[in-house]
């Protein structure tokens, strides 16, 4: 199935920014409150809206993708709750993916879909393809794509709204 990038932005800040000055600039930016989000999620926020700025459609499921997440750590996690341990504190701050999707999809009512994954390597190519995957089963949707990349200096997030082909061609 092919797909057809309907628009895409994206947003980054420094690394070393406090989480109160990142959230002053978006909320003097894009009108985002930030509140007690953390600048992981604010960073896919930005991103989006300054996606959905520039679109006039919305989106109707979203998949977000960074390098850090593990399914291991996660399986483990829900083992311990099962025999009633503690969340360790830093495994629960490694799975901020599914807080960061849960807030963007509230933020942008978005009810269909919502998937986070981890790719360490190739996370466009893992994207398109979830994403195609997706439109294939249900073409009328429009999905945004998040892609979160991180070095010692930036954070960065790349927002993406796609649909299929012949939702473009058919108007």
């Amino acid at each position: 199935m092919k797909i057809e990038i309907i628009a895409e932005s994206q947003f980054a800040h420094a690394r070393d920014i406090s989480n109160k000055a990142l959230r002053a600039e978006l909320k003097n930016t894009f009108g985002i409150n930030g509140r007690r989000l953390d600048n992981f999620t604010l960073a896919g926020l930005a991103a989006a809206k300054k996606l959905m700025l520039s679109c006039t459609k919305s989106p109707t499921g979203l998949i977000g993708c960074a390098e850090y997440f593990s399914v291991e750590l996660l399986q483990g996690l829900l083992a311990d709750i099962a025999q009633g341990q503690a969340i360790r504190p830093l495994d629960f701050v490694a799975t901020v993916g599914n807080a960061a999707n849960y807030y963007i999809a509230k933020e942008f009512n978005i009810t269909g879909l919502n998937l986070f994954i981890g790719a360490s390597s190739q996370s466009e190519d893992k994207l398109l393809t979830l994403a195609a995957t997706e439109l294939s089963s249900n073409p009328s949707q429009k999905l945004l794509l998040l892609n979160w990349h991180e070095d010692a200096e930036q954070r960065l997030c790349k927002a993406r709204l796609v649909q299929t082909a012949s939702q473009l061609n058919s108007g």
